[in-house]
């Protein structure tokens, strides 16, 4: 269980104020808002990146604020992918799944990187290729294979949606439904439908305030209004978010 009791968190000034809830595992959990209101600061405080200004982040029961060493023992943190994001030095996808977690103390098979490879859907042709010269897409499948082959219980991504194609994005949320059958996955998105099918809560945060609950709670008209505003539209009685990205 990954617990957020009363956290305030930001870096010099606090972004959300006195957010608590309790998550347990297996579960999908979305954390949906507009641009700059914290998605990404409160991702990396429940990953211990960022102590909170206030509060605790405990999993099962211990107390992992601030500590990304005791929270990297649960938690594996795939941060989000920037147009840039390449790495400055060449390095294949097997090196960079073998020896990458190598490095960081984490021993895995020949077998198990074929199979978490496979999972993800990266084809056998791009195992050797430099990571340098792949799509966003195949990028962001190769992070969250390294996720995997961490074997942490609970992964938190950030936007693992951003800057990849069509085609990935309905790959990469095939494997995180089906992980979310086994594992705690916390994932922020600006678009909560391509997860919504297999998502248990939202946790929405606005400018000032935030809410949680189940998707029927947080994804209703009058609770986005509150949140995005003018941004929220209704057409054909679908509900539409076109806050920019």
């Amino acid at each position: 269980m990954l617990v957020a009791k009363d956290l305030s968190i930001g870096y010099d000034r606090p972004l959300i104020k006195g957010i608590k809830f309790e998550l347990t595992s297996p579960a999908l959990v979305q954390v949906i808002g507009p641009n700059s209101v914290g998605k990404t600061t409160l991702l990396r405080t429940l990953s211990g990146l960022l102590k909170p200004l206030e509060g605790k982040v405990l999993i099962e029961g211990i107390d992992v604020s601030g500590n990304p060493k005791l929270a990297g023992r649960y938690i594996s943190f795939t941060p989000q992918l920037t147009t840039n994001q390449v790495n400055d030095y060449p390095i294949t996808v097997w090196e960079f799944l073998n020896y990458g977690l190598e490095l960081g103390g984490i021993k895995v098979s020949h077998d198990e990187v074929i199979e978490v490879l496979d999972v993800v859907g990266i084809d056998k042709k791009f195992w050797n290729v430099d990571l340098r010269k792949l799509s966003g897409g195949y990028r962001q499948k190769v992070n969250i294979a390294r996720a995997l082959l961490s074997k942490s219980p609970i992964l938190i991504l950030d936007e693992p949606f951003s800057n990849i194609d069509i085609v990935s994005k309905s790959h990469i949320a095939k494997v995180l439904l089906k992980l979310s059958k086994e594992k705690l996955i916390i994932v922020s998105m600006h678009d909560p439908t391509l997860l919504l099918e297999g998502t248990t809560n939202i946790i929405i945060l606005g400018y000032g305030k935030h809410a949680f609950g189940d998707p029927l709670k947080i994804l209703n008209f009058d609770v986005l209004k509150q949140f995005y505003g003018d941004s929220v539209i209704i057409v054909d009685k679908c509900k539409h978010i076109i806050d920019t990205h």
